[in-house]
């Protein structure tokens, strides 16, 4: 198995008995880069007791930002920063060359000598018969899918059964669980090359509304410069739960009580909040004054877009979910 031989997002350097994180661990990559300013999640020197701690090294996917990616990192460095300031846990990333076998081999305990990965970070559920690795309960996030409109256009959604009715795409370069894939294909959702072709397509009135995953679906937005021009679905039509997957050694270890804990807690999901909410504030903000593409032909700016969003589709969670 070839793996980059690279920690792409290592979330600390252990020296010493202090806990002092960076104060800042967000950057900016400049437009000479990828053509606009993105932020860039990393760790400057951070510190935690090494006497105490408790290493989890995770493969992860490098195509699934802003949970995890090889270009910008994942926003979860900078949540993990708490974590490993709270429980001593420290989580490392591993951005494997090919994911999927990587995966493949990771079930069947292969794993590449370099990266001595013992879990896999951001999974969705599946039934795999050969593996004996477990999940980690709860869940640590939900990708939500939202049914994405051309702004001011009328269409009558308003349950997952009115989809049938209408010209639906979704991104292959989007994340989603074999379940959801099956939902699509049931509703006749196509599939289109990426997030831009899929906007393409929505603002050309080649299709009438594109499901796509949240995070991904806005922050696109932002840098095409279409955001006033797409309204997303008040309510998420899918909610996707994604895992930490261990060997069995892993999660029976004493300190993964404490990661549980950690997931469950009301200080978790805040700052896990905020941090994905200002990921966008920060690519709306550094993307203001892009020039819509000339493709748009059947909407018109919203004079608000984030408070004018369409009425919400009927929610179902991915059939897969497991309880704790």
């Amino acid at each position: 198995m070839k793996i980059i031989k690279i920690m792409v997002c290592v979330l600390s350097v252990v020296w010493g008995m202090s806990a002092n994180a960076a104060e800042d661990i967000i950057s900016l990559k400049g437009k000479e880069i990828f053509g606009y300013n993105q932020p860039y999640y990393h760790f400057d020197d951070a510190q935690y007791g090494w006497k105490d701690r408790y290493n989890i090294v995770a493969l992860v996917n490098p195509n699934n930002f802003p949970v995890s990616s090889y270009e910008q990192g994942s926003v979860f460095t900078k949540i993990f920063d708490d974590l490993a300031k709270k429980e001593h846990i420290v989580i490392s990333f591993y951005y494997p060359r090919d994911y999927q076998t990587s995966i493949e081999n990771f079930e069947k305990k292969i794993v590449d000598s370099f990266s001595g990965a013992n879990t896999v970070f951001g999974v969705y559920y599946e039934n795999i018969p050969y593996s004996k690795n477990e999940y980690i309960y709860p869940t640590f996030f939900e990708n939500q899918i939202h049914i994405i409109t051309a702004a001011q256009k009328k269409a009558n959604m308003n349950n997952k059964e009115d989809l049938k009715n209408y010209k639906g795409v979704y991104a292959a370069t989007d994340n989603f669980s074999s379940f959801i894939l099956k939902e699509f294909a049931n509703l006749g959702i196509k599939q289109v090359k990426d997030f831009p072709e899929a906007y393409k397509a929505l603002l050309s009135g080649e299709a009438d509304y594109i499901a796509g995953s949240y995070y991904p679906g806005i922050i696109e937005a932002y840098k095409l410069g279409i955001r006033d021009y797409v309204v997303f679905s008040k309510d998420a039509v899918w909610k996707i739960p994604m895992f930490i997957r261990t060997f069995p050694e892993v999660a029976r270890h004493p300190r993964i009580a404490y990661l549980k804990r950690y997931f469950k807690s009301q200080r978790y999901k805040k700052i896990r909040d905020e941090a994905l909410q200002e990921l966008v504030d920060i690519y709306k903000e550094n993307t203001k004054g892009i020039v819509p593409p000339t493709y748009i032909k059947i909407a018109t700016p919203e004079t608000s877009s984030e408070s004018k969003e369409n009425a919400p589709v009927s929610t179902t969670t991915d059939s897969k979910e497991m309880s704790e």
